[in-house]
């Protein structure tokens, strides 16, 4: 008799799985220590609270030795949260390192269960199942469990550099947006949290105010908002390291690389452009204003406190066949 299990229960098993196969990757790699060739490896600190400042530099330190291998060895294995480490936040180790084959084929293997369960989270729809999966598991972070590292054949060159996206937006619709939050507010509690029963600080209260500015707009005498509008949160992120990469004749492709690039002993070493230290007016000379006729959001938002956004009335919805993009409370950043 064939067992089917539900999206929810998939996804348990499948990080069960990753987690045993991590641990053998991690032996592997101990295994292998003295045959690992360090060609590059990066390490900066975590930045210890949930918030994005989109102004704060971030120091980039190039590692060599033990450091270097040891920092490398846990990019490549570590899927729960470190000392210091905020929910929000990813470990991360770009660089590029040299392994036998039996650790490249580990990798592989690795990587198939990541892509795997990455698929299998993203048919849970609701945020409340999404969440019941990392719940069984003591302090796990669900990016760096989903994370693949990439794999390169024959690298010829590795640039490394910092590409500042600013902002991440998710669009909703208003009542959509609502729903979400109602049902984030009601999931551990058998009646409707309250302001007076909610502590300032907790993700209960922060919830029922954000609630409650959408709804003055619903109720305002001049029709600020309307239920079946889409709307945007935006929120700040933190830069993305890339790496322009030649791969044996292939064309340079531009690569998200916060865990090392891995190919087997034997490659010869490539060209490498170091990662610099992040520096936000720098980062930033490339990102210029969008043109008036191509911008969609607003420029101000409607309600600042939760970086609700709205769209410009050309674009404004409602929309055929979109699906409100899943999200947290409006303090939430990624």
């Amino acid at each position: 008799m064939e067992l089917h299990l539900s999206p929810t229960s998939q996804a348990i098993a499948l990080v069960n799985q990753l987690k045993t196969e991590l641990e053998a990757l991690f032996a592997v790699l101990q295994a292998s220590r003295d045959q690992v060739e360090v060609h590059a490896v990066y390490a900066m600190e975590f930045r210890h609270e949930n918030a994005v400042n989109a102004a704060d530099p971030i120091e980039v330190r190039h590692l060599e030795g033990d450091d270097a291998v040891v920092a490398a060895f846990e990019a490549l294995t570590c899927i729960t949260l470190k000392e210091g480490q905020s929910p929000k936040e990813t470990l991360r180790v770009p660089g590029a390192i040299a392994l036998p084959k039996v650790a490249i084929d580990q990798i592989a293997k690795t990587n198939a269960l990541r892509s795997e369960l990455s698929r299998v989270i993203s048919t849970i729809k609701k945020t409340n199942d999404r969440r019941l999966v990392w719940r069984k598991f003591q302090d796990i972070c669900p990016k760096q469990a989903m994370r693949s590292t990439h794999v390169l054949s024959a690298p010829r060159s590795i640039n490394f550099y910092w590409d500042d996206t600013g902002s991440s937006e998710t669009r909703h619709t208003v009542s959509g947006l609502l729903e979400e939050w109602e049902e984030l507010l009601n999931q551990n509690h058998e009646r409707r949290p309250t302001f007076e029963s909610s502590p300032h600080g907790s993700v209960e209260r922060a919830l029922l105010v954000s609630i409650d500015l959408v709804n003055q707009k619903l109720l305002s005498d001049g029709e600020v908002l309307f239920r079946d509008e889409h709307v945007a949160i935006r929120r700040p992120v933190q830069p993305h390291i890339r790496a322009r990469v030649r791969d044996g004749n292939s064309k340079i492709k531009p690569i998200i690389c916060p865990v090392p690039f891995v190919y087997e002993i034997g490659c010869p070493p490539p060209r490498i452009k170091p990662l610099p230290s992040y520096e936000p007016h720098a980062a930033g000379k490339k990102s210029s204003a969008v043109k008036p006729g191509r911008a969609l959001l607003e420029s101000a938002p409607l309600i600042e406190s939760i970086n609700l956004y709205r769209y410009h009335p050309r674009v404004r919805g409602p929309l055929k066949a979109k699906t409100d993009l899943p999200s947290t409370h409006a303090d939430t950043n990624e």
